[in-house]
């Protein structure tokens, strides 16, 4: 019993400690974030969750901005986080690369509500832009404009107003004496809403009757389905390897893929009748004999033996008399010469031919004297064996 009591306190010390420990967690953000999923007071979840109550098609952008064309977004909310309390700005994922994205997308006939200020990357970060943001310290008065009567009121304005570049054609939706709030413009094939500040929108702020009508107007001023910017803080899924692909690459890997399927099949799927791999018996001596003169007749072997055998007996028989024996065999030689071998038969008869050639058999090569004529010559017989 003493020992149980002993684990069961063990345990309850281990969990205190345990919940202690987990106390410190992920610290509260000290900036305002602008992250549809931040319930923080910078966030702003109350405006996604507000626009999906209304119904409103909503979703959160997680990947690089040159994947905007292939993600079917409709608008897309671009909302960078603010400074810290001490005036540095949060990190954030944005260069060159991404603007340019962006702005190409824009341009092809994209939607954007553009929130506050931009970061600035490089020197063309103001080529091409039809609005810039700039300080005006002066009395704001009374809302004026196409939605004021909507909106009612806002928040705090703050000292930065909407100003458009020469013959630049925008039209302003809301704004006061100081200046323009929220303007619309074209740009390219692709329409911009921009809005001078992005704090009307935050957790803290939506709850105000005129921040909230505005963040629905402006959900519905463009369109389509809504899309939270969540790039260019950082939250990117990256995309899968076979997306970075090429067409011609993905075309020669689905003929790699093709072709090692086919194979699969092939050494499942019997398409033919099954080679055995070993002789069913040893093949008899007449087979081999067979098979060699058919190799034989297929090098044309014979025909270059009996050529050799008609060369040797020509040479024979040009070196012997000229005697009707010798011609009869001349006769036969260029006769056999002249025509094919198709059996080794007729190859042993040929070499029998010009066996007789070589050899000068009697009565065959030799000439003929009658009795006694060496002797009377002076010609010496030679004696055949």
């Amino acid at each position: 019993m003493r020992r149980d009591y002993v684990v069961g306190a063990l345990a309850v010390l281990a969990l205190l400690v345990a919940s202690t420990l987990g106390r410190g967690g992920v610290p509260a953000p000290q900036t305002a974030t602008h992250a549809s999923g931040d319930y923080a007071f910078g966030g702003y979840r109350a405006w996604y969750e507000m626009l999906a109550r209304e119904g409103v098609r909503v979703e959160r952008f997680r990947r690089h901005h040159d994947e905007l064309r292939a993600s079917g977004v409709g608008t897309l909310v671009v909302s960078f986080p603010g400074a810290s309390p001490a005036g540095v700005a949060s990190s954030v994922e944005w260069n060159a690369r991404e603007r340019d994205a962006l702005r190409a997308w824009v341009r092809a006939g994209g939607r954007m509500i553009d929130v506050g200020i931009t970061p600035s990357v490089d020197a063309n970060d103001g080529k091409g832009e039809l609005i810039s943001g700039m300080a005006r310290h002066r009395a704001a008065g009374a809302l004026r404009g196409p939605w004021a009567a909507v909106a009612g009121d806002v928040g705090p304005r703050g000292d930065v107003r909407l100003v458009a570049v020469k013959r630049a054609r925008v039209d302003a939706l809301l704004a006061d004496a100081a200046g323009a709030l929220v303007v619309r413009y074209r740009y390219g094939r692709g329409e911009v809403v921009s809005v001078a500040d992005g704090a009307w929108f935050e957790n803290r702020a939506i709850g105000r009757a005129g921040d909230a009508r505005l963040a629905y107007l402006l959900a519905h001023a463009l369109g389509g389905t809504v899309a939270f910017d969540e790039a260019i803080r950082g939250d990117i899924v990256e995309k899968a390897w076979y997306r970075a692909l090429s067409a011609p690459e993905v075309v020669a890997l689905g003929i790699a893929a093709l072709a090692g399927v086919l194979w699969l099949l092939y050494g499942i799927v019997p398409l033919g009748p099954a080679v055995p791999t070993r002789p069913p018996r040893e093949p008899a001596s007449d087979e081999f004999v067979d098979a060699v003169a058919a190799l034989y007749g297929r090098a044309r072997a014979r025909d270059h033996a009996r050529d050799a055998l008609a060369a040797e007996a020509r040479r024979a028989l040009d070196r012997a008399p000229r005697t009707p024996a010798n011609g009869a065999l001349a006769e036969r030689v260029a006769a056999g010469a002249a025509r094919p071998v198709t059996s080794d038969a007729g190859l042993v008869a040929f070499a029998q031919v010009a066996r007789a050639a070589r050899e000068n058999e009697p009565g065959m090569v030799q000439p003929t004297f009658p009795p006694g004529a060496h002797r009377r010559a002076g010609v010496r017989r030679r004696r055949i064996a």
